[in-house]
């Protein structure tokens, strides 16, 4: 069975509607979520012949935008951006920090303090809501790149020149307010238990998340 199979056949009995990208990567969107849409995919880890698979969470905010400057918006939720590493052997611990990429964002643009979205998932215990052994990583970072070349994005790392280009047109001019939560499962093809350990853990994240961006950054 592909992993795109087992993909199907253990997300099959829960309330979602299922696609194919133009990659040929299954979509899974949940019908009690329709802000969000799944993307798997399996590749290849960089500098090494080994296999990741990685769940791809677009969260889509749903708001009224007249009016309001979605440039700044977008910044703000950069400034908010976060890495979960799940750490240790037997006993694994989530180190929760500001996302890793921001570094290379602020050579683009002038990125505020932040970290207000760490604090809000500390308080909200959001380790009790991840499953364990579901992921080595999960970044949340806003879209920052148009929806036809998202898959593409990923599939390359986007460390290219021409996306960092795209990047920095699409914050000029924002198509829409979406987060990514990218879910990193490292080492080899998904089991079942992976999977669907991997789905809620991005769901239940996701719902904690768009609590964030409507009580604190477009309240």
């Amino acid at each position: 069975m592909s992993w795109i199979e087992m993909v199907r056949k253990t997300l099959k009995p829960l309330d979602v509607s299922f696609s194919t990208s133009r990659g040929g990567n299954p979509i899974v969107k949940p019908l009690s979520h329709p802000n969000l849409s799944l993307l798997f995919l399996v590749r290849r880890m960089q500098f090494s012949f080994e296999m990741k698979f990685e769940t791809i969470c677009v969260l889509n905010i749903e708001e009224d935008w007249s009016g309001k400057d979605l440039t700044n918006i977008l910044i703000r939720m950069l400034a908010e951006s976060v890495e979960l590493e799940a750490k240790g052997v037997l006993r694994k611990k989530i180190e929760l920090r500001r996302w890793s990429e921001l570094l290379q964002m602020s050579k683009f643009f002038k990125i505020p303090e932040g970290g207000n979205l760490i604090v809000f998932l500390k308080n909200k215990n959001i380790e009790n809501s991840l499953e364990k052994g579901a992921f080595e990583l999960i970044e949340v970072f806003p879209k920052l790149i148009p929806d036809e070349i998202l898959e593409y994005y990923f599939m390359t790392s986007g460390k290219q020149l021409l996306v960092d280009r795209m990047i920095q047109d699409y914050v000029e001019s924002p198509q829409k307010i979406s987060w990514i939560i990218r879910l990193h499962s490292m080492y080899g093809f998904p089991g079942s238990s992976r999977i669907s350990k991997g789905y809620y853990s991005v769901i239940r994240l996701a719902e904690k998340i768009e609590e964030f961006t409507y009580t604190s950054l477009v309240s």
